[in-house]
């Protein structure tokens, strides 16, 4: 405390008049201007000054009361900032020792602001009772009782980022001075909700409990413990080094919490947007948190029966038990047991994972993951943290799915063959992925190749996504079959160059789809022939075609060819040649033959897909 420019004016009258101004005041960093005193019903004693219907004038005008007393060394102060509001300071200063006492009775929050640690979060409203005591005797021993508490209060800072109302509670602390303070207290949020960016904390009750010692070196937690109603509790214990400005030791243990609770509260607000934001966490966890010298030593975790979900339905995991560890200097072994779960609409069998955690790498054993009559094997899983990112690396393959049970499961038109795929190494760090080969796909009798694939912030709101695919030799019944597009026999090749998505979404890239080279029956249905018109734009052609080959279920084709440059949400579309007016689709051959002609060259995407969609799902083709 300091105090500049002082006067002081005494009337000695009956009752005597005593006015001070202080043109500068100072308390813990806080700075008052031009403060005045005006008592007009001073008394002034040989042992006493007192001060009986005073007014302070620090901006505002608070009525006062205040006894002075030089030889006890004591002064007492009464402020009244309104008729229910009640401020009162007691100190008494003798033979080196100090008691000082405060009383707050219907306390205005607002008049805390100035002595808040976080300058910017201010209150707007509420009211508070506190009592508080510091006795010292010397500068060995004392003593120190608060309590504190809280109704109705709100508050919030200029940038919305953190705000609280309606909240209730109450705080208490009581030390002990013998060389060093030795202390306990508690504190409980019995009501209200607080924001506090990026964590939202609804109503509900909390309670913390801790005691320990504080000296000249450090601050020390012998015993802390938080419990949070629906989540659990949470014990620790620790020291922090005042001098070095860091934590010496802490440990940091938990039992039986819930996930349910606990991930939508403290976790999933730190994911960023994308498929990590959108999980679902249950069952119960035992947890503890070791550091050392300020940095993180020692970290594990113990699931029970857990469920893992993608809001979206993109994945889910059931049945899961796991012990999970991590040690700074040493690797662990970790394992994971799952029972069940699902990837989209296909059911997973159970499975289990083993890896060794290290502080700066991660390794997998290989693992097979049941897939209906199929299953994954992934093996070569490794991560390594490099320049403060880390990096994922694996390979896989899918073994064979029947294509009758996977188009069930998916509720797909039935398909017949199996699917088989493999993964060649796949790279990922920093949400960028990267394909070292090619995904070998087999399906449809043929076989498909994804080439040159990458793709960044894959777990992010918007993924990008470039790559090349070759589909060869497909079997076009097998094909035509499944989607309910009509009757076609023969093989098929597709090559997609300069693929990009984003969002998941096509941008661009440049197809062909061709007849695929070989001798082998080529028969198109009436069906077909329809659908295919439609997606081309046919119009005249083809209805003068059907008018007199109506009575024909089948037609032989020599070749079939359609082309597709999608750019800026158009597709150029051209096919195995240019004819009149159009573009040869399908080129007729043998007997009864049949061509068909398209006529639009620029579709817009969502148009093309619309008459994709009408033709696979069965409906009646619109010719345009």
């Amino acid at each position: 405390m300091s105090l500049h420019g002082i006067a002081a004016r005494l009337i000695l009258s009956t009752p005597a008049t005593l006015d001070i101004t202080i043109a500068q005041a100072t308390l813990q960093g806080r700075t008052w201007r031009k403060l005045a005193l005006h008592c007009p019903d001073a008394r002034i004693e040989r042992d006493l000054i007192e001060c009986r219907r005073g007014v302070l004038d620090v901006g505002e005008k608070l009525p006062l009361t205040f006894q002075y007393r030089p030889g006890m060394h004591s002064l007492s102060l009464t402020l009244f900032p309104a008729s229910d509001e009640r401020w009162q300071a007691q100190l008494i200063a003798q033979d080196g020792n100090l008691v000082t006492t405060l009383e707050v009775e219907n306390g205005t929050a607002v008049r805390l602001n100035p002595w808040l640690p976080e300058p910017s979060v201010h209150f707007s409203q509420g009211v508070f009772d506190l009592t508080a005591k510091l006795a010292l005797e010397g500068a060995a021993r004392g003593k120190l009782d608060v309590s504190l508490a809280l109704r109705n209060g709100a508050f919030s800072d200029a940038a919305g980022a953190r705000a609280g109302e309606k909240l209730a509670g109450d705080i208490s602390l009581h030390g002990v001075r013998a060389g060093a303070w030795r202390w306990n207290g508690a504190a409980n949020w019995r009501a209200g909700e607080v924001f506090w960016q990026p964590f939202y904390f609804a109503q509900g009750e909390r309670q913390l409990s801790a005691q320990g010692s504080w000296s000249d070196d450090q601050a020390v937690v012998d015993q802390a413990q938080l419990t949070w109603a629906g989540v659990g509790t949470v014990q620790l214990n620790g020291a922090w080094n005042r001098a070095a400005g860091r934590i010496d030791h802490l440990l940091v243990t938990a039992k039986s919490l819930a996930l349910d609770a606990l991930y939508p509260i403290f976790l999933k607000p730190l994911a960023q947007d994308g498929v990590l934001s959108k999980l679902a966490l249950s069952g119960l966890a035992d947890g503890a948190i070791t550091l050392k010298q300020g940095a993180l030593d020692e970290a594990s975790i113990t699931i029970h029966q857990g469920q893992l979900k993608q809001e979206e339905n993109l994945f889910s995991l059931t049945g899961i038990d796991a012990s999970l560890a991590w040690q700074k200097n040493q690797s662990r072994e970790n394992r994971i047991q799952v029972a069940s779960g699902e990837l989209g609409k296909l059911p997973l069998g159970a499975f289990s994972v083993r890896a060794l955690l290290g502080p700066d790498h991660i390794s997998l054993a290989p693992l097979t993951i049941p897939i209906l009559d199929g299953a994954l094997a992934v093996e070569g899983v490794d991560a390594r943290l490099e320049n403060e990112t880390w990096r994922w690396a694996l390979s896989a393959a899918l073994q064979p799915i029947s294509m009758r049970r996977l188009s069930q499961a998916l509720q797909l038109p039935a398909m017949h063959g199996t699917l088989s795929a493999v993964i060649p190494q796949v790279q990922y760090a920093g949400q960028s992925l990267t394909v070292n080969g090619a995904l070998l796909f087999k399906i449809f009798d043929g076989t498909i190749v994804v080439k040159d694939l990458t793709a960044s912030d894959v777990l992010g709101p918007t993924p990008h996504v470039y790559g090349n695919i070759d589909m060869r030799n497909l079997d076009l019944d097998l094909l035509t079959r499944t989607f309910s597009f009509g009757v076609m026999q023969g093989r098929l090749d597709v090559s997609v160059a300069g693929l990009e998505l984003f969002g998941w979404r096509p941008v661009k890239f440049d197809a062909k789809v061709a007849s695929s080279p070989g001798d082998y029956p080529r028969k198109i249905s009436q069906r077909a022939v329809e659908n295919i018109t439609s997606l081309g734009g046919g119009g005249g052609a083809a209805a003068i075609q059907r008018s007199f080959l109506r009575f024909f279920d089948q037609f032989g084709y020599d070749r079939i060819g359609l082309t597709c440059r999608l750019e800026r949400g158009v597709c150029e579309m051209g096919g195995i040649e240019d004819v009149p007016s159009g573009y040869l689709i399908v080129k007729g051959g043998g007997i009864p033959a049949l061509s068909v002609i398209g006529y639009n060259r620029r579709v817009g995407w969502d148009e093309l897909l619309a008459r994709i969609q009408r033709a696979t799902q069965g409906g009646k083709p619109i010719v345009q």
